[in-house]
């Protein structure tokens, strides 16, 4: 039982790391990046908006630039060669590490239900 819970707080560390770097991304990327694949994507550039709004965003282009597939299935794989691997790589480091933070929330949750039963 004591190896159960070591594993609970690793996860439970690991979502709010991952939820906290996530969270600093987007909010750079929305001040910095974000404005100018709004620009190629809408014509324009958002003027204010907020970080739910631009987490929104960012999942959809990290998405588009981390995989060819979700790319053609939201019809915008034409902005993953506009843009070169350097732009790129902070969406996609953002996308996955809240991809990551939400698989350890799951983990954590069937962890909880199903051997600890803190709740």
């Amino acid at each position: 039982m004591q190896n159960l819970e070591l594993f609970f707080w690793i996860f439970a560390v690991l979502i709010l790391i991952c939820i906290f770097i996530a969270i600093c991304t987007t909010f750079y990327l929305g001040r910095s990046k974000m404005k100018k694949v709004d620009l190629l994507v809408y014509g324009y550039e958002i003027p204010s908006d907020s970080i739910f709004f631009q987490g929104f965003r960012m999942m959809d282009y990290g998405g588009a630039f981390a995989w060819r597939f979700y790319a053609r299935r939201i019809d915008k794989d034409w902005i993953r060669e506009h843009f070169d691997k350097k732009f790129q790589r902070p969406f996609i480091i953002s996308f996955w590490l809240i991809v990551l933070g939400f698989l350890a929330m799951i983990l954590l949750y069937i962890l909880d239900k199903l051997f600890l039963q803190i709740t």
